[in-house]
């Protein structure tokens, strides 16, 4: 059974004539009655009969009928489907970000995308790193946005964004937003807040021990806006990635002795073919990547070397 054969029986049931359905499917009347025919054969009965008013279904036609129009339908349902996914219209897209990595620099790109490809329906879900590999991995995201610096496995195609180094977001008031940029020591015995989340967090600790640093941990969260909101509340300090703070840029200063980043990259599964929706993604925020960036308003001019009262150069 054909799904054409199926087409040429409607089209007679609808316009009870075997030359006006085949008008209608653009085809020979001798085509369309060999079709349904052999669709007669296949079912093992007549379902059209020839008569002075026009065709007319026989009990088998009838019976089929209602199941061939469901069947025609879907058939339609799913044509739309793909017209849709081709044009990208109403097309679902799930990206799944690592939760550290902040809104402040994706959410540029996301609008960026929205305006390349406005009927795509963008679903973005944040988690840790081992969640976001697992969603990518049984297909329940399409591509992630993650750091590069941790494990990605080899079935995994990767393409770098961007480089993010970490500040130093201080309390309002503190006594270190005199400073233009922050050495380690700098930060000994002071209060800090904990990101008990960042994959970064070992580097750090390791950073401290490496230069006898001490730090207090007055508060340990896992939770990002916590965090930010605990500092603006005058509890401590936090490291934090730069496009993730979203306090005032008065509140945070570069890390410039150790300098501590990382590379925020983008992440799909190489074992499935990229659909159309997730290939612009892809390009659109490469490309948004690949240009230069604005200089944040109110930056300080550079005054000496870092360690020294310096500003650090921004990207």
């Amino acid at each position: 059974m054909e799904l054409y054969q199926v087409r040429y029986f409607l089209a007679v049931t609808e316009t009870r004539s075997f030359t006006r359905a085949a008008e209608r499917c653009a085809v020979s009347q001798p085509a369309l009655t060999a079709a349904i025919k052999k669709l007669e054969e296949e079912l093992g009965g007549a379902l059209l009969l020839r008569e002075r008013g026009g065709a007319k279904l026989t009990a088998l036609g009838q019976h089929v009928l209602p199941r061939f129009q469901r069947l025609h339908d879907e058939t339609q349902a799913v044509q739309v489907i793909a017209d849709n996914h081709r044009r990208l219209k109403q097309v679902p897209l799930r990206v799944g970000v690592l939760c550290t990595v902040g809104p402040a620099r994706l959410a540029r790109s996301l609008a960026a995308f929205r305006g390349e490809a406005p009927g795509v329906e963008l679903e973005v879900s944040v988690a840790m790193q081992a969640e976001i590999l697992r969603r990518l991995e049984e297909a329940e995201v399409d591509v992630i946005v993650t750091n590069l610096g941790d494990a990605v496995p080899e079935w995994c195609v990767v393409s770098p964004l961007y480089d993010e180094r970490y500040v130093v977001v201080l309390p309002p008031g503190h006594r270190l937003e005199a400073r233009d940029a922050l050495r380690l020591e700098d930060l000994g015995g002071e209060p800090y807040l904990d990101r008990l989340a960042c994959e970064m967090r070992e580097r750090v600790t390791a950073a401290c021990a490496a230069r006898d640093v001490a730090l207090y941990a007055a508060y340990r969260t896992d939770r990002e806006d916590w965090v930010q909101s605990l500092v603006h509340a005058g509890l401590g300090f936090a490291f934090m990635p730069e496009h993730s703070v979203l306090l005032s840029e008065a509140s945070q200063r570069p890390l410039v002795d150790p300098p501590i980043q990382r590379t925020i990259a983008l992440v799909r599964s190489g074992d499935r073919t990229p659909t159309p929706a997730v290939q612009l993604f892809w390009d659109t925020l490469l490309a948004r990547s690949a240009r230069p960036r604005p200089k944040a308003g109110g930056a300080r001019p550079p005054k000496g070397p870092p360690g020294s009262g310096a500003t650090a150069s921004r990207r």
